[in-house]
């Protein structure tokens, strides 16, 4: 009898200890993410323009998943905020490259569309960051990480692109971070194997 009674206790000190636990990690995730947004919009506001500030919520849900829970995933997810940043410095002549340096300003932003140069300027991005994507245990949490990190910072330059550029840009950044890391994966285990 005495020891069902202990048991039964242990159990509800368990659960509760667990709830306690997770709320706790939800809490500082909660404040990490809005850090993080803050300095995502202040480097927005730098390189893009007050509208990319409507993606926002996006960067807020991205980072608190990542930082909620943290291991792989946030590591990840710091090599995909950093291809994220690395998107938002560059110079939307080089996504664009029908138009000169001066043309964007004069045409409104508006002078061509290249989903193709956006794909592959993401891809280029993609690539050379997976490349530094931390090894751990779990892989694939860690590039799904990475993704969810892209997703959190590289929509802020799409308020300047056109909706084929954004998804070339988007999709190029996932694409060569999915296949660096994929060969990256299997180099590791042919190097294990071997």
């Amino acid at each position: 009898m005495t020891s069902e009674t202990d048991n039964a206790t242990f159990v509800r000190a368990r659960t509760a200890s667990a709830r306690a636990y997770e709320l706790g990690r939800l809490r500082m995730a909660a404040i990490h993410a809005a850090t993080f947004c803050v300095l995502v919009a202040a480097v927005s506001l730098a390189f893009v323009d007050a509208r990319s500030l409507a993606w926002l919520p996006l960067t807020l849900l991205a980072w608190g998943v990542i930082e909620w829970r943290g291991m792989g995933l946030l590591r990840g997810g710091r090599v995909g905020a950093l291809a994220g940043a690395v998107t938002l410095a560059l110079p939307l002549s080089l996504l664009r490259r029908c138009c000169k340096p001066g043309a964007l300003e004069m045409m409104g932003g508006d002078c061509c569309s290249m989903p193709g140069a956006c794909a592959g300027a993401g891809v280029a991005v993609g690539l050379v960051l997976a490349c530094f994507l931390p090894t751990s245990r779990n892989r694939r949490e860690a590039v799904l990480g990475m993704v969810l990190g892209i997703a959190a910072v590289a929509p802020m330059k799409c308020t300047s692109l056109l909706v084929g550029e954004t998804l070339g840009l988007l999709g190029g950044l996932v694409a060569g971070a999915l296949a660096a890391s994929s060969v990256r994966m299997i180099l590791s285990r042919g190097r294990v194997a071997g």
